[in-house]
């Protein structure tokens, strides 16, 4: 009893310095936070929500970061890239991860079986596509019904240069455009945000969207 007091004790006082910590600290813990632990530590927990069982597509992979960022949480992960070379920075990247399938193909002829996935990502790729329509018509057909589809890219802008520089074809996409290209491509309960911006990034301003692949009317598993 005596030694349960005394931890009781012990906890008690080290729980009203922890208190007494963020009650000085929350003007400045942001700051504290990423001198600590880096800028984005916070985000990198979040793919633990992921499903174990899941088998997702990163469509326009590069050089594999989100297929690395992904892999440890998920079954599998099929990563898709037209550029030799781009696949060849992303098989290096993963070559520890035995849960990761670099493959070769174009977005609007993807390599991967009808309804293989169960989640797909397009991060900052569409703007790349001379027919974003038809990538997404491809994705759609990847996917599971009910399968979610996670979009990131520009929100519209005026940097005509980029044409040249980085061979951007679309310069961003506005809410209306996207929804109804989603729409036609056979997805639903869609959801568009803008991102915060960051005071140190010189590009556009970029969006997040989220999509499910529209289900049967017949099929109750979805």
């Amino acid at each position: 009893d005596q030694d349960a007091r005394r931890l009781r004790g012990v906890l008690g006082r080290r729980q009203s310095k922890s208190q007494e910590f963020f009650a000085s600290a929350a003007g400045k813990w942001d700051r504290l936070r990423e001198d600590l632990f880096g800028r984005a530590s916070y985000l990198h927990a979040l793919p633990g929500l992921l499903d174990p069982g899941w088998i997702v597509g990163d469509l326009g992979c590069g050089t594999g970061q989100v297929a690395a960022t992904l892999a440890p949480f998920v079954k599998q992960v099929i990563a898709v890239d037209r550029s030799p070379d781009m696949l060849d920075a992303a098989r290096q990247r993963v070559r520890d991860l035995a849960n990761v399938d670099v493959r070769r193909g174009e977005l609007e002829a993807l390599p991967i079986q009808d309804g293989a996935l169960d989640a797909a990502t397009l991060l900052l790729v569409l703007h790349h596509l001379p027919d974003p329509a038809e990538a997404l018509a491809e994705a759609a057909r990847a996917l599971r019904l009910g399968g979610r589809l996670l979009i990131s890219d520009m929100l519209p802008h005026d940097r005509e240069s980029y044409r040249q520089q980085m061979g951007h074809v679309w310069l961003g996409f506005d809410e209306d455009t996207l929804k109804r290209l989603l729409v036609q491509a056979g997805f639903e309960g869609i959801r568009i945000a803008s991102l915060p911006t960051d005071a140190d990034a010189k590009g556009p301003a970029l969006f997040v969207a989220g999509a499910r692949k529209k289900c049967s009317m017949l099929n109750s598993e979805c």
